[in-house]
């Protein structure tokens, strides 16, 4: 213990090289803070509509194609970061190729402005390129992902670099300064990647439908622009999926319509000249009677056949689809929730297949799920029609042995009149058809014209003006926390090989 105390005192004597251990590893923390490149935190957010509690006819169709409450954040967190919507970022932001210059002993982003631009073969694999620029001469050095390197110049008025991947085509764009370039060239698959790493999407909570975008990077810049225009191709596409399904249902609406009015107005000139052969111009007390006590029968029977046309004609439909899948319009009166939202799943796979077909090649994986699963989904809905229209026409018999009850009150009048009833029955079914079938219509081609989006921009690309890193104060204390830990040690050190360097206490004796 007195060795130990004795090692204490005589390192504290030494102070000066605590003094010199602090100096020198506090301006090694300054010098790595003063290098360090500085980093920023872009944010944007997004919301999910949500539908009120009391829907209209238009927020109810709305839901149908698959948007309002339906629409899961949770999808759309998956929907922002696919391989389809990044590449067309890649794509029109060029973003394959990054550019950086040296300044003060950091890399820094050249973004926006881009003083020159290299163009790459197509087929180029991941490389880094540096440029060297001095006196009006362009030297490139090239190295691709398998350690493979050449060097190439520039003589007079050439603009094309011979490489070993290829001719690199040089295009000046604006002045270009003395100075070393680095250049990061990566493939579509890479360069998606790299955005999938750099951005991070969250929801604000489980419950929440507002969704966050954020990026902590050196270069800002271009990472707002990669945000904002992730957010410009999502708003785009969320539009374009609105807008097809809105499509598909007006010519099936159109279709409907001509049929049904066609139908309509050859009973009325039935009834018409019914009622000039017989002469019947009002119904008597007993007809009335009948009417009052059916009525509320006749209209479920024909809302009951309403259904069935609309199973029978999505019957049809898939069943002359074949291999080739379209979307079923939506906007046809399904009464059956479970089947309406069978439908909406239906049509949200059928459009991601004919995305995938558009940007994926034959034989993808994820084509092929894909596809198996919209051949599912169409198996399942024609079962699920099925066992609605076996259902519906159980309800239908009911209601009409309901309705035959009281059309037995009208045995003991007239033939002319009871045949008269049943004309004006088929007329009054057909009329609600119509008006249902125009109603619906109208609402579409709101919906059609109409700017709402099932998503907001609630906070656009921003660059907070905070830097987020390097902070001076956490690498300064570790500094000066080192230095003076290196001293300890090295005394410590000391101690333990017993060096000359410390003095022996001095041992004291009695004399006898």
């Amino acid at each position: 213990m007195d060795d130990w105390k004795e090692l204490i005192r005589w390192s504290l004597k030494r102070w000066y090289i605590y003094a010199a251990s602090f100096v020198v590893c506090g301006a090694i923390g300054f010098i790595c803070y003063r290098l360090s490149p500085s980093t920023y935190k872009v944010h944007a957010s997004i919301m999910l509509r949500q539908q009120s509690s009391k829907q209209n006819a238009q927020d109810q169709l709305i839901g149908m194609m698959g948007y309002g409450d339906e629409k899961s954040a949770i999808d759309e967190v998956e929907v922002l970061t696919s391989s389809s919507l990044l590449e067309q970022v890649v794509e029109r932001l060029n973003f394959r190729t990054l550019y950086y210059v040296r300044e003060s002993h950091q890399w820094k982003s050249l973004y926006p402005d881009i003083p020159f631009a290299l163009v790459f073969p197509d087929d180029s694999p991941d490389l880094t390129a540096s440029l060297t620029v001095k006196d009006g001469g362009y030297t490139l050095r090239v190295e691709d992902s398998h350690r493979k390197k050449s060097e190439a110049r520039l003589t007079g008025s050439e603009r094309t670099f011979r490489t070993h991947i290829g001719d690199v085509r040089f295009e000046v764009r604006g002045e270009i300064k003395d100075g070393k370039y680095r250049i990061l060239h990566r493939t579509p698959e890479w360069a998606v990647q790299d955005i999938r790493e750099r951005v991070s999407v969250s929801r604000s909570s489980r419950e929440s439908q507002i969704i966050h975008l954020s990026s902590t990077t050196a270069d800002d810049l271009l990472m707002r622009d990669v945000l904002g225009e992730m957010l410009t191709i999502y708003h785009r596409e969320s539009a374009s999926d609105k807008n097809i399904i809105a499509r598909e249902t007006e010519l099936f609406l159109n279709s409907r319509i001509e049929v049904v009015a066609a139908e309509l107005d050859s009973m009325e000139a039935a009834l018409e000249a019914y009622k000039r052969a017989y002469r019947i111009a009002n119904l008597d007390i007993a007809a009335e009677s009948y009417r009052s006590n059916s009525d509320s029968y006749n209209q479920r029977v024909a809302k009951l056949d309403a259904d069935l046309s609309v199973l029978d004609f999505m019957v049809r439909q898939l069943n002359a689809m074949g291999d080739d899948y379209t979307v079923l319009p939506s906007n046809m009166g399904i009464s059956d929730g479970a089947l309406a939202e069978l439908v909406s799943q239906y049509n949200q796979l059928v459009l991601k297949r004919e995305k995938l077909r558009q940007t994926a090649l034959p034989g993808n994986p994820s084509l092929d799920l894909v596809t198996a699963q919209v051949s599912q989904t169409h198996t399942e809905l024609l079962s699920a029609i099925g066992q609605a229209r076996q259902s519906t026409m159980l309800v239908r018999e009911n209601t009409c042995r309901q309705r035959d009850s009281y059309a037995a009150q009208l045995q003991a009048n007239p033939e002319q009149e009871r045949r008269y009833q049943e004309m004006l029955r088929e007329r009054n079914a057909k009329e609600k058809q119509y008006n249902f079938l125009v109603e619906s219509r109208e609402e579409n081609t709101l919906l059609l014209a109409s700017d709402a989006m099932p998503v907001k921009i609630i906070e656009r690309p921003t660059i907070y003006p905070k830097r987020v890193s390097p902070k001076l104060p956490p690498i300064m204390l570790t500094a000066l926390l080192l230095g003076f830990m290196l001293p300890v040690v090295w005394f410590f050190l000391i101690g333990l090989k017993g060096g000359n360097a410390v003095p022996a206490p001095a041992v004291t004796t009695k004399e006898n």
